[in-house]
């Protein structure tokens, strides 16, 4: 039973870093939108929320992102990738540091699939319905697309 609790704790303090990465997103969208018209600027802190969000969970579902003006500020200005995956009819947003340690994780072994986290296996497979790591020999090894992600 104590696994359980401890389970369940875990879960829900990941639960509220997301909470915590919105609310300073929500935050930081206000900020902007106090300022006068002539002076919204934007700044390197801009989206600061939102990128800790996307770095904390490797990737992130567009749906989850509420400005749509920031999210279009964040991949003009590469700060973050956008993957749409047509499998499952969804956009994804990750960054390249995201990319970069998974790819340092490459080629990987099937049998080695424990050693990822839930996160890093699931990046790992929308990575693999794109095209930018392909399953070869029972291992997953990545093509010469993933280096437009790098």
């Amino acid at each position: 039973m104590h696994d359980a609790v401890m389970k369940k704790l875990e879960e829900l303090e990941q639960r509220l870093d997301v909470i915590e990465g919105m609310l300073n997103m929500i935050v930081e969208e206000l900020r902007l939108l106090r300022r006068p018209k002539g002076s919204r600027t934007y700044s390197s802190e801009e989206g600061r929320g939102l990128l800790r969000l996307i770095r904390e969970k490797l990737f992130i579902d567009v749906e989850e992102v509420y400005s749509r003006a920031l999210l279009r500020r964040l991949v003009e200005r590469g700060l973050v990738i956008l993957l749409r995956d047509d499998t499952v009819n969804r956009e994804f947003l990750t960054t390249r540091e995201s990319v970069r340690k998974l790819y340092n994780k490459l080629p990987l072994n099937t049998s080695s699939i424990d050693s990822l986290s839930e996160r890093e296996y699931q990046l790992l497979l929308i990575l693999n319905r794109l095209g930018y790591v392909i399953l070869k020999d029972n291992e997953y090894v990545p093509t010469e697309l993933i280096k437009e992600l790098l």
